[in-house]
């Protein structure tokens, strides 16, 4: 009897754990956006698009991993139901209904400054934070 209960409880685990790992979202088009632009211009919207490829609601959430871009340059952000001014630490998008699509963009104003920079997103479902993915963008003034 002692075996018997021992597997049970072992495949019941297996199989919580495993369909846990299971992709809930994914990247629409390229995780990465590369933008130019003249210092004199402003980059008014540059997007990644997320899509809930499950059949039941999702809340994703994201961090920032990593922000380069030049203390002078003006930035805000924007994610699915949010925006802010400036790349905060992270935050939470509204919930994705199933085949819902949503989105992190950003904003930039150089204010006539020349550099580049990137900022970097950890994004992950709130039920299921071992399926990351990094979203960047990369910023040239010239």
């Amino acid at each position: 009897m002692k075996p018997i209960f021992c597997t049970i409880i072992f495949l019941l685990f297996f199989f919580n754990s495993f369909g846990q790992n299971k992709p809930t979202f994914s990247v629409v088009g390229n995780a990465t956006n590369k933008e130019s632009l003249l210092r004199n211009k402003r980059l008014d919207v540059s997007k990644i698009k997320v899509e809930n490829i499950s059949n039941k609601p999702i809340y994703l959430v994201w961090e920032t991993v990593s922000n380069t871009f030049p203390k002078e340059w003006d930035c805000s952000m924007c994610q699915h139901g949010a925006c802010q001014i400036g790349i905060p630490k992270g935050s939470a998008f509204n919930k994705l209904n199933a085949d819902q699509q949503g989105f992190i963009a950003i904003h930039v104003i150089p204010d006539n400054r020349v550099g580049n920079g990137i900022v970097k997103f950890k994004i992950y479902d709130k039920a299921n934070p071992d399926y990351v993915k990094i979203l960047t963008f990369e910023v040239e003034v010239l």
